[in-house]
């Protein structure tokens, strides 16, 4: 990456501008900013085990080891994107967390659309696709004791202003950024202060409403139903039609036989 361009581009994260105007009933108000950590999402577990409130942001400006789902790296440059990790405590079983990944997908296509002005879509469980090509993604990780949920982690990750040549070659053809759809550079800030009301609004929407609004919103943005998919689940592989999703956010699958099956996690391909 040429060093000029970048230094160019990097306009260091403060609190005080990530703070500027945000109205949240409780995403954000504790919020914690890194230069460089080894994983948001292991920095977030660390608060929660020491009992920091729900709510609780943590940011960093590049990430050592950022992974996503099923245990892939998370490219993290420095000063590009946005690596960003909530603490929530929902008093809900740990068998119905899933729904939380989609819920923050669903607000972090809000918040792009609102402050860069792109289409956002979602991709089942946790994609986020503007343009055919992935922008961002969400990892959810919980801990629980037996039945009783303790807390969980969503670790949420965008590339906001890298270009092409950021990316490493073999992500060329399917990843983007903010910046390359939009054809501007795009205020980090202003998305994560978008991220957390967005985040917020939805919280408060589940606690008081349950999971149904969550799961319109996610339909009338996921490229996956109506589509023929490849799904993954260990060695498990399932081929048929993503129909629609259950109450509790899980991929239902019909097979060629007119079998449905539910899919409660994993890789999910589209392929028509």
């Amino acid at each position: 990456m040429d060093e000029g361009r970048s230094h160019e581009m990097m306009v260091p994260l403060g609190e005080t501008a990530l703070r500027s105007g945000l109205v949240t009933s409780r995403i954000g108000h504790s919020l914690y900013l890194f230069h460089e950590v080894d994983s948001t999402n292991e920095e977030a577990a660390n608060l929660a085990a020491r009992g920091a409130p729900e709510g609780t942001v943590v940011i960093a400006e590049a990430q050592r080891r950022g992974r996503g789902r099923m245990g892939r790296r998370w490219a993290s440059p420095k000063g590009l994107g946005i690596y960003l990790s909530v603490i929530l405590r929902p008093p809900i079983s740990p068998n119905r967390t899933p729904v939380l990944s989609l819920l923050g997908a669903l607000g972090v296509a809000e918040a792009i659309e609102r402050t860069a002005g792109l289409e956002a879509a979602l991709k089942w469980p946790n994609d986020l696709i503007v343009g055919g090509r992935k922008v961002g993604g969400l990892l959810g990780e919980l801990c629980a004791e037996a039945s009783r949920l303790q807390h969980v982690i969503l670790g949420i990750g965008i590339n906001v202003n890298q270009d092409e040549a950021d990316f490493e070659a073999e992500l060329r053809q399917t990843a983007t950024s903010l910046k390359i759809e939009s054809g501007r550079l795009v205020d980090r800030a202003a998305v994560i202060r978008s991220v957390c009301e967005s985040l917020d609004h939805w919280y408060d929407r589940f606690l008081s409403s349950g999971v149904a609004a969550i799961l319109d919103g996610v339909r009338r943005r996921c490229l996956t139903l109506g589509r023929e998919v490849v799904a993954r689940s260990g060695d498990q592989e399932l081929r048929g039609l993503a129909v629609d999703l259950d109450d509790e956010g899980a991929l239902m699958i019909r097979d060629g036989r007119g079998s449905l099956h539910r899919l409660y996690a994993g890789d999910v391909t589209l392929t028509g």
